[in-house]
């Protein structure tokens, strides 16, 4: 996580502003973990040009609605989510791993691996999101 030292404001997983105990905003730092996987999360659920100051930085799945459920959707919206996560050398290629699997007629359930080798141990961590291909229900599970 060396490339990742970012200070950001505290999001809920409801995209809400969370406040800290003395009624301020809270923010990311000093947890770079925290911030990274926050991070992870915002261009997972983003589409290109969401964000004004990082128009390039969102997985876009909403391409994905009214496609079919099958292998050629669901690897569509792998590369959309390696893309997101390899612009602009967040994370490199080589630290993702994506597996996919339809778990209903309209969902597709994404679990995202990504390995932190610069982390004291060997770590992984794991995003398992749950996408809804007919009304673009983007979940974290």
């Amino acid at each position: 996580m060396k490339a990742h030292r970012v200070n950001d404001l505290y999001w809920t997983w409801s995209g809400d502003l969370r406040l800290g105990n003395d009624g301020d905003l809270s923010e990311t730092f000093p947890n770079e973990l925290q911030s990274f996987i926050q991070e992870v999360q915002t261009r997972l659920r983003s589409e290109l040009y969401d964000w004004q100051l990082h128009p390039h930085l969102g997985a876009s799945l909403v391409d994905l609605i009214g496609r079919p459920n099958n292998r050629e959707t669901a690897e569509a919206g792998k590369a959309h989510i390696i893309a997101a996560l390899t612009k602009d050398g967040f994370v490199s290629r080589s630290l993702i791993g994506v597996q996919y699997s339809p778990v209903d007629v309209d969902q597709l359930l994404y679990i995202v691996r990504i390995s932190l080798p610069d982390v004291t141990r060997d770590e992984v961590l794991k995003f398992s999101l749950l996408f809804n291909i007919k009304s673009f229900g983007v979940t974290f599970l």
